[in-house]
C-alpha cells in the first residue's frame, strides 16, 4: 500500500463527495501528469478523473472511435492525455503512423513517455524515431527494459536506500519516487549501471534542492565522500513536475 497515492484517493473522494468536482479534478490532472503511477492505482485515478470530468464538463462525455484518437493527439494537452488512455484500451498498432507522426513533431515530454510506455506494454517492434536533446534516436519499444527493472536504477535505489533510508526514510521514498520520474522522462534511454552512482547523487541533490537545504546537500556529499559535480543533469530539472 502506498500511502501518498491512498491520502491522495481519500482526499480526492472526499472533495467530490461535497461536490467541490474543480478542485478534485485539478489534484488528479497534476497526478495523472506524473511520469509514472503506481500500476495499482492508475486506474482508480483515471475513473476519478473521467467522473470529475463528466460533472464539470457533461458534453465531453462520449465514446471515441479509432479514427478520434488521431485527432486527440493533435489536440490540447488534456486531450492528448485522453489520447493515452484510449490508446492503453485498444490495439496501439491500428494507430502506429498517428503515433508515429506525433513523436516526429516536438512531443510534450510526458506524453511522449506516456506513448512509449504504452507501447512497450503492447511489445510493439515497429521502429520510431525521435529527437531528444539534440539527438535523433531510433528505437524500438518491444526492445527497452522497463525502467524499474533496469539495473541502473536498481543500483540508483540501492544507494539512496544506503545514504539516507535509516535515518530518513521519508526523504529516501521521495529520492526514490524522483529516481522513478527521472527514468521515464528518459525513456526510450535506461539508466545504466556505470551510470547509477551520478544519477543517485542528481537525485539527491534535486531533493535536497526542492526542499531548500543545498547546504544539507553539501555536508551529505562531505560525509559520503562524494564529488559536488555528479556530472548528470536531470531531465526533471528541465521540466516543471
Amino acid at each position: 500500500m502506498d500511502t501518498y497515492y491512498e491520502d491522495i484517493l481519500k482526499k480526492v473522494e472526499m472533495q467530490m463527495e461535497q461536490h467541490d468536482h474543480q478542485a478534485a479534478y485539478q489534484i488528479l490532472e497534476e497526478e495523472l501528469s506524473m511520469p509514472y503511477i503506481p500500476k495499482e492505482y492508475e486506474q482508480r485515478l483515471i475513473d476519478l478523473y473521467n467522473a470529475c470530468r463528466s460533472e464539470l464538463q457533461p458534453q465531453a462525455q462520449r465514446s471515441y472511435s479509432e479514427e478520434d484518437i488521431e485527432m486527440l493527439l493533435k489536440g490540447s494537452l488534456e486531450e492528448q492525455f485522453l489520447a493515452i488512455e484510449q490508446l492503453r484500451k485498444s490495439n496501439i498498432r491500428n494507430h502506429l503512423d498517428a503515433i508515429r507522426d506525433y513523436l516526429g513533431n516536438a512531443p510534450h515530454y510526458l506524453i511522449r513517455s506516456y506513448l512509449i510506455e504504452a507501447m512497450m506494454e503492447q511489445n510493439i517492434s515497429d521502429e520510431f524515431t525521435i529527437e531528444m536533446d539534440g539527438l535523433v534516436i531510433t528505437f524500438a519499444p518491444c526492445f527497452i527494459e522497463p525502467p524499474m527493472e533496469s539495473d541502473g536504477v536498481i543500483q540508483a535505489v540501492a544507494y539512496l536506500k544506503d545514504w539516507f533510508e535509516s535515518n530518513n526514510p521519508t526523504f529516501t521514498m521521495m529520492c526514490v519516487e524522483t529516481l522513478v520520474k527521472e527514468a521515464y522522462l528518459r525513456l526510450p534511454y535506461n539508466i545504466e549501471e556505470d551510470d547509477a552512482l551520478g544519477i543517485a547523487i542528481g537525485v539527491a541533490q534535486y531533493v535536497f534542492a526542492a526542499h531548500e537545504e543545498m547546504d544539507a546537500f553539501a555536508i551529505f556529499l562531505n560525509e559520503k565522500g562524494l564529488a559536488r559535480n555528479s556530472g548528470y543533469e536531470l531531465l526533471l530539472s528541465k521540466h516543471e513536475i
